[in-house]
């Protein structure tokens, strides 16, 4: 069924929940599993080139988190997962990666970090399952949203 399976990976409670379910299916399918973590741009207009060095370190520090967080829930479950942090807006780069690596299945939390931005701009799970050349799995959170 799903042979390569991409789970987008923010650290945010949504996103582990994604995770444990992009775990379950690798390993009911034996699937290849891959997580990515979309890193924003830097600053549009940094102000000095310190501002640059301090972004750069911190997302640096933050991938490495999480990807021992995924490393660590890979060695748990017994499961390879090859785990990479690509620059970039969240949704195109996320469609980019799936397309180019011919993915069959991407998974989601259906809300990340920008909770209050994306009900202005929507949610980056809508727009990875508006234009999805595969089967998208949005992983919902326990809380129900308000109707």
């Amino acid at each position: 069924m799903y042979k390569k399976i991409l789970v987008a990976y923010d650290g945010s409670a949504g996103a582990k929940l994604a995770l444990d379910h992009g775990i379950r299916l690798g390993k009911t399918l034996t699937a290849k599993l891959t997580v990515i973590w979309v890193r924003s741009s830097l600053p549009h207009f940094p102000e000095t080139v310190d501002e640059i060095e301090e972004e750069t370190e911190a997302a640096d520090k933050y991938f490495a988190r999480i990807k021992q967080e995924v490393e660590n829930s890979g060695q748990r479950e017994g499961i390879e997962i090859l785990c990479e942090c690509v620059s970039g807006n969240s949704a195109k780069t996320i469609l980019h990666y799936a397309e180019q690596g011919a993915f069959d299945l991407i998974v989601l939390g259906n809300r990340g970090h920008s909770n209050l931005w994306g009900r202005v701009l929507g949610h980056t799970a809508d727009r990875v399952s508006e234009h999805a050349n595969c089967d998208v799995l949005i992983v919902r959170d326990q809380i129900s949203e308000p109707q």
